[in-house]
C-alpha cells in the first residue's frame, strides 16, 4: 500500500486555497483518489514534511491533523485485512471510503447518513450471480467523480461484449478456460490488444466487488502497440503557415498548442485562463508557464509556453473553441489533406497472434493524440535526445521532485530546444 498527498491546482476556491486529496495504490492493481476536506494556498503546501501544511496557515493545525487521521484510517484497514489472512488485494474501495468516513476526513458535505451508508456498504459485496451490469452500476458509483467520461464509458462497452459473448455467464462461471475462449473471442472480433486489457482490468475490479481475490490467471495482459504517427518539422511548418477556413484554422491552432504543450486532449480541454501565469526563468526574463495536474495520472505539469504556444494562448484569452474528441479527429484529417501530408503511413495493430498492417496517407491517421507524439519527436530533436527533458514536458516527474526548482533549472532549456526545433 502506497498514499501520496496531492495538490489539486487546476481547480481553487475563491480564497484561492486548493483541494488535497490521497493517491492511494494498493495490490492488486487498485487506486483511489481519496478526498479528504482539506485545502489550503498552494504556497502553504509541503507534500514532503511530515507537517503537509505550513503553520503559517490558517489551521494548520487542525488540517494536519485530518491528514495524520486519514493515513492512519487507512493503514488500519490494511493492518485489519492482513490480520484475518486477507490479501491487501482484497481490501475494497468501499471498505476505505468507510474508514475514512469514520474520522471524518472524506468529503465535508458528506452527511451522517451517508457516512452511516458507507459503513454498512463495507461489508456489501456483489453476489457472483449478479450481472456484470450491476458490477458496472457499482464500479461507476464508486469513480463517476473521478475519472473522465471516456474512461467510463469503456467499461460499459465491456459489459455489452459480455453479454454479446454469453448472457448466460456470470463471475461465478468465470475461470481460466473461459477467459482464454472470451479473448480469443474478442481478437476474433477485431478487437486490438489494447481494448481487451480493458476487459481484463473489469474483470478484476468485478472480482473485488464481489470480495473475492483476484486469481493470477487474470493478471496483466501484455499489450503491444504498433508505432503512433508524428509530423516531421517540415509538416508541422508547412501546417503553420498554411491559409485555411476558419474551423480548420482553430483546429490548427489547438493542434500546435497542444503540441507544444505535450497534452492529452482531454488536458487540453482542462485548460482554463488560470492555469497560465508568468514566471521569472533564468536568461529568459518573465515568461508564461503553464501549471495543472493530468487528469489521467494526476501527476503535475509545471512548464513555460514556447512563444508560439503564448501567441495561441494571448490571441484566445485562454479559451479555446473546442468541439468533441470526434469532431476534432474529423477536422485533424481534414486539415492535414488541405495541407497535403499525403505521406505513407504504416499502421500496425496486435489482435493476439495476427498482426494487421494497413498503408495510408499520413493525414488519414492524425487524430488528437498525434499532437502530444509529435511534441516528443520534436522536442528529442531540438534538445539532442535529452530523455530528461522530454520526461518533464510529457509530466512524467513525481511530485516528490517537481516543483519550481525544476522550472527554473529546465524551463530555459526546454525554450532552448523549441527554438531548435521550430525555429
Amino acid at each position: 500500500m502506497e498514499l501520496i498527498f496531492r495538490q489539486r491546482l487546476d481547480r481553487p476556491d475563491k480564497a484561492g486555497r486548493a483541494t488535497v486529496f490521497g493517491d492511494l495504490h494498493w495490490a492488486g492493481g487498485h487506486r483511489w483518489k481519496m478526498p479528504t476536506g482539506v485545502k489550503c494556498l498552494p504556497a502553504h503546501w509541503q507534500p514532503t514534511k511530515t507537517k503537509k501544511i505550513h503553520t503559517s496557515a490558517d489551521n494548520s493545525s487542525q488540517l494536519n491533523l485530518r491528514l495524520t487521521r486519514l493515513l492512519t484510517a487507512v493503514q488500519g484497514v490494511f493492518t485489519t485485512a492482513e490480520g484475518v489472512g486477507r490479501a491487501e488485494a482484497s481490501v475494497t474501495q468501499t471498505e476505505l471510503e468507510a474508514a475514512v468516513a469514520a474520522v471524518a476526513a472524506g468529503r465535508q458535505r458528506r452527511t451522517r447518513q451517508e457516512q452511516a451508508e458507507a459503513v454498512a456498504a463495507a461489508s456489501t459485496y456483489l453476489p457472483v450471480t449478479a450481472p456484470w451490469s450491476a458490477f458496472y452500476a457499482r464500479w461507476l458509483a464508486e469513480n463517476a467523480q473521478l475519472l473522465a467520461d471516456s474512461y467510463t464509458r469503456m467499461y460499459k462497452q465491456v459489459v455489452s461484449s459480455l453479454d454479446e459473448y454469453d448472457p448466460k455467464l456470470r463471475l461465478a462461471g468465470f475461470t481460466r478456460e473461459r477467459l482464454a475462449q472470451y479473448t480469443a473471442w474478442l481478437f476474433a472480433d477485431g478487437k486490438r490488444e489494447s481494448t481487451v486489457q480493458r476487459h481484463y482490468v473489469f474483470l478484476r475490479e468485478a472480482h473485488r466487488l464481489a470480495g473475492k481475490p483476484v486469481p493470477k490467471w487474470l493478471g496483466k495482459l501484455t499489450v503491444r502497440y504498433g508505432r503512433s504517427p508524428s509530423l516531421r518539422r517540415a509538416e508541422v511548418q508547412a501546417l503553420a503557415s498554411a491559409e485555411l477556413p476558419i474551423d480548420l484554422a482553430e483546429e490548427r491552432d489547438a493542434f500546435l498548442l497542444q503540441l507544444q504543450l505535450l497534452l492529452r486532449d482531454v488536458d487540453l480541454r482542462a485548460l482554463k485562463p488560470h492555469h497560465v501565469s508568468a514566471h521569472e526563468l533564468p536568461g529568459r526574463g518573465v515568461v508564461l508557464c503553464v501549471e495543472l495536474y493530468q487528469q489521467k495520472t494526476s501527476e503535475p505539469v509545471l512548464i513555460p509556453l514556447p512563444p508560439v504556444a503564448a501567441a495561441i494562448w494571448q490571441r484566445y484569452e485562454g479559451r479555446l473553441p473546442l468541439p468533441s474528441q470526434q469532431e476534432r479527429n474529423r477536422r485533424l484529417k481534414l486539415l492535414g489533406q488541405a495541407v497535403g501530408l499525403e505521406r505513407e503511413f504504416v499502421e500496425v495493430a496486435f489482435a493476439g497472434k495476427e498482426r494487421r498492417e494497413q498503408v495510408l496517407p499520413l493525414w488519414q491517421v492524425l487524430t488528437t493524440h498525434t499532437a502530444r507524439h509529435t511534441g516528443a519527436a520534436l522536442l528529442i530533436m531540438g534538445s539532442e535526445g535529452d530523455q530528461t527533458l522530454k520526461e518533464i514536458a510529457l509530466g512524467h516527474v513525481s511530485a516528490s521532485v517537481y516543483g519550481y526548482d525544476t522550472l527554473e533549472r529546465y524551463g530555459p532549456r526546454l525554450l532552448d530546444a523549441w527554438e531548435v526545433a521550430l525555429g
